[in-house]
């Protein structure tokens, strides 16, 4: 199975380069493929040669010919058609291995890229638009790959040994033949470079449909509640006008297409039938060679019939690839350095050295200062805006600094691989992302060789494990879309747990009780004391209670640290921090 994967990455977003980038893989049936349907197309366009020998022995008959050569020019028609047979099937059988496999390669490169891109990538795209784009260009490849091998080759194959055959009838009707084939090709590859742009913006207006319906489903509560039906479907009907309207200039374009090429078609045919028959009456040609030139005419019409069609399935499928590939292949915004290493973290201490950190043109931090020692445990307090979230994101890496350093036990974090940092990292987040997987499976997501004991361990550790047995399933049961067949106490109750079996030496928590009831926090924060020790914690929370064990309290306002100590130190300063503490309602810091 190894082979079907690439460890490289595209280099650019040609889909013709794609394309070749994941046939790589499968080189050898590829190969196969294209031999079986050289060798095929060539049999079935020398049928046209023993058609005109079956004629022209069947003519001799009655001037006293003898049945043997008729006989025999059947037999080898026969035995070419059987021939031709199993050529194509031999093309089918490895062409389904190219193209399959092709596929293959295609979707899995592109996911692995794409799980490259920053968290910013992300927050600006849909979703499901991302999955389409992936699996648009996915089929794309095996789009190609089918038209190339059973439109594109065999057609070509067939031309060049039509053109072989006509020759040795007369040189007049196989250059007729030959102009037809060339005016065609110039026709056709002149009018896809022009349709090109119609399918990509066909295809961008798909996506933006895609996406558009995609929020509108992911919101459907708050289209039912707000009573917004109305407009939801007035923005869905504009783009799906658009999106109609774009369709049928690129299908129009399709249509006129075909015109010309059927015109070229009977103009060129004319020709040569013409030609044909004056040189048959002359005696130049046999009634043979006449049959022979209408088998070909017939043949590669029928062909150069579906060659419009295809041709407007490739270039509906090259702008999709394209536009996919643009949307995908992007330069990863925090690529790893080259060289980067992997960090180890014996004790846990962090330094935030004179950071200065930009998100578009806003300054969050400027020459930002904070260490803090292995093993303390640093709660973070601040209004909305002061920065707190976005510490914790730069130090996972999500962020590029603009200045200063993060250092991990004496390591910058920018010279270890973001790999290695979030394994040495638990984050217990405000919103937990949980996978459409049993329980078990979210819970042991960061140590997936844990055995059933230890999952369970963690999940009653987290006040958890009691919820789940209720559950039909129990650890087996799946927890839907992003959890959503759990309540948001449960669904952070499933987060502690991963984090306390994960067991990293450095704990994040972003509000990590926000979710719960006061009666669950109360049972809980034995659970989350257990998971701190030994750790190095950094904590946000706006229920300042729950923070009152914090070895530190860091007080931050627009980027800067204005205030830092223990809790009965900040109140009894009767700075901000004691300000905040005495205008809490129900535990809560009031956003104001």
């Amino acid at each position: 199975m190894k082979s079907l994967w690439r460890e490289d990455f595209p280099k650019d977003t040609n889909p013709l380069h794609f394309f070749l980038f994941c046939s790589r893989p499968h080189v050898v049936p590829a190969v196969i493929a294209i031999v079986a349907v050289i060798i095929a197309g060539s049999i079935g366009a020398s049928t046209a040669y023993l058609f005109k020998l079956i004629v022209n022995a069947a003519v001799s008959l009655s001037s006293g010919g003898s049945y043997s050569a008729l006989v025999w020019a059947s037999v080898a028609y026969m035995l070419f058609l059987l021939t031709g047979k199993i050529f194509w099937r031999i093309s089918g059988f490895a062409g389904m291995r190219w193209c399959n496999g092709g596929r293959a390669t295609a979707r899995q490169t592109l996911t692995s890229y794409v799980t490259l891109h920053s968290r910013t990538y992300f927050s600006n795209r849909f979703a499901g638009s991302i999955v389409n784009k992936i699996s648009h260009a996915a089929s794309g490849i095996h789009e190609f790959a089918d038209q190339f091998l059973w439109s594109f080759l065999e057609l070509f194959v067939s031309v060049i040994a039509s053109f072989f055959l006509a020759f040795f009838v007369s040189k007049e009707i196989a250059f007729i033949f030959l102009g037809w084939v060339v005016a065609v090709a110039v026709l056709n590859a002149y009018l896809v470079q022009k349709r090109i742009p119609l399918s990509k913006y066909v295809q961008k207006l798909e996506s933006q449909l895609t996406g558009m319906t995609v929020d509108l489903l992911s919101n459907i509560n708050a289209m039912q509640e707000y009573a917004r039906r109305s407009f939801e479907m007035r923005r869905i009907e504009e783009m799906t006008e658009k999106r109609r309207r774009a369709g049928i200039r690129n299908w129009t374009h399709g249509e006129k297409v075909r015109i010309l090429n059927n015109v070229l078609q009977f103009v060129f045919g004319s020709c040569m039938l013409f030609v044909s028959v004056n040189l048959m009456r002359t005696g130049a040609i046999s009634l043979g060679d006449i049959v022979l030139v209408i088998t070909i005419i017939f043949r590669v019409e029928g062909q150069l019939q579906t060659l419009e069609s295809n041709i407007n399935k490739v270039s509906n499928t090259w702008g999709e690839v394209e536009e996919s590939l643009n949307e995908i292949i992007e330069p990863h915004e925090i690529p790893d350095k080259l060289g980067a290493g992997e960090l180890g973290v014996p004790n846990g201490g962090i330094h935030f050295d004179n950071i200065s950190f930009e998100y578009g043109n806003i300054l969050i931090f400027e020459k930002l200062n904070l260490f803090i020692k292995p093993g303390e445990r640093v709660g973070i307090v601040g209004r909305s805006g002061a920065g707190k979230s976005t510490l914790m994101r730069a130090l996972l890496h999500h962020h590029d600094l603009k200045d200063g350093a993060i250092i991990i036990d004496g390591k910058d974090i920018t010279s270890v691989t973001q790999e290695s940092l979030r394994r040495a990292i638990s984050v217990v987040p405000q919103e937990p992302s949980l996978f459409h997987r049993t329980i078990s499976e979210n819970i042991a997501y960061g140590k997936p060789d844990a055995s059933q004991a230890e999952i369970e361990e963690a999940a009653r550790l987290a006040q958890a494990h009691d919820f789940i047995k209720r559950l039909e399933e129990g650890y087996e049961s799946l927890v839907g879309e992003r959890g959503v067949k759990l309540s948001g106490g449960e669904r952070q109750r499933i987060a502690i747990a991963r984090a306390i079996l994960k067991n990293a030496p450095i704990l994040l928590m972003d509000e990590a009780t926000a979710s719960l009831d006061s009666e669950s926090e109360v049972a809980i924060q034995d659970a989350l004391k257990e998971l701190m020790k030994g750790k190095t914690v950094i904590a946000i929370a706006h229920r300042l209670s729950t923070l009152r064990e914090m070895d530190r309290i860091v007080v931050m306002d627009r980027g800067q640290i204005i205030e830092e100590g223990s809790h009965e130190e900040l109140v009894k300063a009767g700075g901000t921090y004691s300000e905040l503490w005495n205008h809490q309602a129900g535990g809560f810091l009031q956003e104001g």
